[in-house]
C-alpha cells in the first residue's frame, strides 16, 4: 500500500512539472506539431472505356497524383448500378445491357470510365446453303442463299470464297459467276462454321459460222472444203456434225462437199444445237464439143449450117457460142449458120463451157474452085 501511493505521487509530480514548464531550460511551442498537407492534383484510371458482357467483371485501377499526396483515399461510384456496379476497390461487375460511368474520386479530384454492357455473345452453330450442286454456263450467274443458325447468333457475318476463281467467282452477296470449264467449291463461312456448294461450269456453244455460205461446184471436180468455226473458242463441246439436205446432189464428210448430180443442196454444220448453212449448186460440166464437119468448102454468097454436139447429154449448160476467125470471109450466127462472104479461109469455132470444136471454111468464087490456102487451126 505504501509502494502504490509512492508511485502515484511521483506520477502526479512529474505531470505538474511538465505542465508548468519546469525541469527545462528553453522555450517550447504551446501545442502539438502539425506536418504540411500535400493536396491531390489529379486522378487517372487504368481504362477510360470498357465493353463487358453481362456477368463479367474487370478491375479498374486509380492512380492518385502526386504520389505523396496526403489523402490518397479513393471513393468509387457507378452512375447506373442497374447496369454496372463497382466495389470500394474498383472491381466493376456488368449487370444488364446499357452504359454506366464509373467514377473514382480522391480529395475532390475524379476520373471516369465509360462502361458499355452487352448481352453475352451467341456463337454460330451452323451455316446452310439453299443449293449444294449447281451447273452454270460461262457468264451465267446464280445467287446462293446462306442461312446462319441460330437466328440470334451475335455475329452472322458471312464470308464467301471460291476454290478456283479461274473457273467461277463469288462476290460478297453470294453471287456466283461462271468463267471457264471446270468444277469448284463455293464456301460460305460464318463464326468458324462453313457450308459448301459444288459448282460445275460448262461453256456452251453460242454460235457456229462457215467460211463459205454459197458456192457452185461441178460433178467430177475436187470436193469443196468448208471450215466451221465454233464460238466461243473455249466451248466445252466443239464437235461439229455435217449433213446434206439432198445427198443425191451433194454429199458432205467432215466439211468436204462432193458433187453428185446437178441440182441444189443445203449443207448444214451443227454444234450443240447451233447451226450454220452453205447453199450448194451442183452443175455438170461440158466434157466435149464436136461438129458435123471439120472442113467446109462453099462458094461466096452461099450459106450452110454446122451442127454442134455437146456431151454429156446431162451437161448443165449446153449453150453453144459460135465465132468466126474472119468475118470478112465468113460469118456464123447463134445457130451455126455459116454465110460465105468473099473468097478466103475462116475458122468457125463452136464453144460450150470450156470445150470447143472448129471447122475450116474455105470460100471460093462463083463459077470455079480456087486453090484452098493452108490454114492453121
Amino acid at each position: 500500500m505504501i509502494k502504490i501511493c509512492t508511485k502515484l505521487f511521483l506520477i502526479l509530480a512529474s505531470f505538474a512539472i511538465a505542465s508548468c514548464g519546469g525541469g527545462g531550460g528553453g522555450d517550447k511551442p504551446d501545442g502539438p506539431i502539425t506536418p504540411d498537407v500535400v493536396a491531390v492534383t489529379s486522378v487517372t484510371l487504368s481504362k477510360t472505356s470498357q465493353e463487358l458482357e453481362i456477368g463479367n467483371t474487370f478491375q479498374l485501377t486509380a492512380t492518385v497524383n502526386p504520389s505523396n499526396a496526403t489523402n490518397k483515399h479513393v471513393d468509387w461510384v457507378s452512375s447506373n448500378s442497374a447496369v454496372a456496379t463497382v466495389t470500394p476497390t474498383g472491381l466493376v461487375t456488368a449487370k444488364s445491357e446499357g452504359t454506366a460511368n464509373i467514377t473514382a474520386t480522391a480529395d475532390g479530384k475524379s476520373a471516369v470510365c465509360k462502361v458499355t454492357v452487352k448481352k453475352p455473345a451467341v456463337p454460330v452453330a451452323s451455316v446452310e446453303l439453299d443449293k449444294t450442286d449447281v451447273t452454270l454456263d460461262a457468264e451465267e450467274t446464280v445467287i446462293l442463299k446462306a442461312t446462319v443458325k441460330p437466328d440470334d447468333a451475335t455475329d452472322k457475318t458471312i464470308t464467301w470464297a471460291s476454290s478456283n476463281t479461274s473457273v467461277a467467282t463469288v462476290d460478297n452477296n453470294g453471287k456466283v459467276t461462271g468463267i471457264d470449264n471446270g468444277t469448284v467449291n463455293i464456301t460460305a463461312t460464318s463464326g468458324g462454321k462453313t457450308a459448301t456448294c459444288k459448282v460445275t461450269v460448262i461453256v456452251q456453244v453460242k454460235s457456229i459460222t462457215l467460211d463459205i455460205t454459197s458456192e457452185t461446184i461441178a460433178v467430177g471436180k475436187e470436193p469443196l472444203t468448208l471450215t466451221a468455226t465454233v464460238n466461243p473458242s473455249n466451248a466445252a463441246d466443239k464437235t461439229v456434225t455435217w449433213t446434206s439436205s439432198n445427198p443425191s446432189v451433194a454429199t458432205v464428210d467432215r466439211g468436204a462437199v462432193t458433187a453428185v448430180n446437178s441440182g441444189t443442196a443445203t449443207i448444214t454444220a451443227e454444234a450443240s444445237g447451233k447451226t450454220a448453212t452453205c447453199e450448194i449448186t451442183v452443175i455438170i460440166l461440158v466434157e466435149s464439143v464436136t461438129l458435123n464437119k471439120t472442113e467446109l468448102i462453099i462458094k461466096e454468097g452461099v450459106s450452110e449450117t454446122l451442127v454442134a454436139t455437146v456431151k454429156p447429154d446431162s451437161a448443165t449448160d449446153k449453150t453453144v457460142t459460135w465465132t468466126s476467125s474472119d468475118t470478112a470471109v465468113a460469118t456464123v450466127d447463134s445457130n451455126g449458120k455459116v454465110d460465105a462472104k468473099v473468097p478466103g479461109v475462116a475458122v468457125i469455132k463452136a464453144t460450150s463451157g470450156d470445150q470447143s470444136a472448129s471447122c475450116i471454111v474455105t470460100v471460093t468464087k462463083q463459077g470455079g474452085l480456087e486453090d484452098r490456102p493452108d490454114v492453121e487451126i
